[in-house]
């Protein structure tokens, strides 16, 4: 029998290597696909956690649905949960419309409520008008183009609004910001801009509605259905102790619920959650003006 050759030594090193790498190439194809996999299916729990909170939104965007702030749970079989929160746009002060009416007496009560003396909150009113109006001219406490230059900002829009963060940019705002954390809370840039009796805050009903802080909480009492309930602006009067002639001097600045709402729904299946928030319009025609998820 003839020795093998040195060839055939190197063919066969060449043809163990070349399966060495093959099984190696084929372990990690598999680890591979088990990543793809796994993958995959948690994609699929993302998207079924979108599309629950996406239905979500859709019956909150009902109009029968209840606008009272208060979470509604849905379960499902497959372990799928939704949560959903409405709350009336009107609930909050539209700030656009405050500007654009030249109301100064509103936001300035809600800024001493806060701690702010009357130059800061004199101050603060004169940069959100000088923000949102054209032209160069500032008033005595405001601020325009050369002013945020000289502060290192960007200058002001000359528009009004296009959403609540917008304002933290407005000179001077700081000091609003650093006596109220949650300042947000209270200002919209939607609404008809009309106080919604049944959703305002506290602070919210005491400077529009000019009572105390015993009369507001005891609205606030009825709002969480701790009272009798609030069902239209005469148990709203009636709640607050006003008088009609007082509440008549309200002009109309408030009402009972209303056709704009933030909707907020959640989504989970297993590890995975979306949450979609919308605001819309109920009335005809219904419409979203608004969209925001993570």
């Amino acid at each position: 029998m003839r020795e093998p050759s040195k060839d055939c030594g190197q063919a066969l090193l060449l043809v163990m290597w070349a399966m060495f790498i093959m099984c190696f190439s084929i372990l990690g194809l598999i680890r591979l696909l088990n990543v793809t996999i796994g993958t995959s299916s948690a994609l699929e729990r993302v998207a079924i956690a979108s599309s629950l909170a996406y239905a979500g939104t859709t019956m909150g965007r009902n109009a029968e649905f209840p606008a009272n702030g208060k979470p509604q749970n849905r379960k499902f079989p497959d372990g799928g949960e939704m949560e959903i929160v409405v709350v009336s746009e009107n609930g909050k002060l539209n700030i656009n419309k405050l500007l654009a009416n030249q109301d100064r007496e509103t936001p300035r009560a809600l800024f001493r409520l806060w701690g702010l003396n009357d130059v800061e909150a004199d101050t603060v009113l004169d940069c959100l008008l000088d923000y949102v109006e054209p032209g160069s001219t500032r008033r005595l406490n405001g601020a325009k183009v050369e002013q945020y230059r000289m502060a290192g900002r960007p200058a002001p829009s000359g528009k009004l609004f296009r959403s609540v963060d917008e304002m933290a940019n407005v000179l001077n705002f700081d000091v609003v910001v650093r006596n109220k954390e949650n300042w947000r809370d209270y200002f919209t840039i939607y609404g008809d801009g009309t106080l919604d009796l049944t959703s305002a805050p506290l602070d919210l009903i005491k400077v529009v509605c000019k009572v105390g802080d015993s009369s507001a909480r005891a609205l606030i009492q009825g709002q969480s259905g701790e009272g009798a309930g609030i069902q239209d602006l005469e148990a709203a009067r009636l709640a607050m102790g006003m008088t009609e002639k007082e509440f008549q001097a309200l002009g109309g600045v408030v009402s009972m619920g209303g056709k704009i709402r933030r909707v907020r729904a959640k989504g989970t299946l297993m590890q995975a959650s979306r949450t979609i928030e919308v605001i819309c319009r109920t009335d005809s025609p219904p419409a979203i003006l608004a969209w925001r998820e993570w």
